[in-house]
């Protein structure tokens, strides 16, 4: 009779974002993700609006959702989470993460976050439940310092990542100025918003 073995349970990443668009940056990171952290699947979920933006997305929900299962087809180990975007409204993570639960159960969530956020996240929603239900993985962004928030049962853990110089406030100021942004942004994101930006 042979000896069984104990799996360990999927470790699922959870990495939210307006996207608005994505760029090189979100890409190494989730890549970096999935092998530091040893993920089995790492879950890209666009917000149809992030709670603590105020300005509406640049691009529209369909082109940003167009964008992100082209380069889901690209990356192994990527896949696209429509909830939120189902949804057409503003969700709170905590509630997206719940329903991601249900549909990987005995699953371990690891939720991808930069330096920046990950210092303010006593301001989001649900915080303390958020903290209840899943694991932190913590990126530097622009060597910000990190300082962990007095959150009970908080676990994270604070990743070496490599730093790159982009973000999407960037892309969208270059877009509005005319300005190239196919350096900034992955291949399979230039068609869409080189020919239209605006597309609904």
């Amino acid at each position: 009779m042979s000896v069984s073995t104990i799996s360990s349970p999927p470790r699922i990443g959870f990495f939210g974002g307006s996207f608005d668009p994505i760029h090189i940056g979100h890409i190494s990171l989730a890549q970096q993700a999935i092998e530091l952290a040893q993920l089995d699947t790492l879950l890209l979920c666009p917000a149809f609006h992030a709670p603590l933006r105020t300005e509406k997305p640049y691009f529209s929900t369909k082109t940003r959702l167009k964008i992100l299962e082209k380069i889901a087809q690209e990356n192994p180990g990527f896949e696209i989470c429509k909830l939120e975007i189902e949804k057409q409204k503003t969700c709170y993570t905590y509630e997206t993460v719940k329903e991601v639960q249900l549909q990987y159960p005995d699953s371990t969530i690891l939720l991808l976050l930069g330096a920046d956020q990950f210092n303010r996240l006593q301001e989001w929603k649900f915080h303390q439940e958020l903290a209840e239900h899943c694991q932190f993985l913590v990126f530097s962004r622009n060597g910000q310092e990190v300082t962990p928030p007095a959150i009970p049962q908080l676990s994270y853990q604070l990743v070496k990542n490599e730093l790159i110089d982009c973000s999407s406030t960037e892309i969208r100021k270059r877009l509005k100025a005319g300005r190239s942004v196919d350096h900034l942004i992955p291949p399979a994101a230039c068609p869409f918003i080189n020919q239209n930006p605006n597309h609904s």
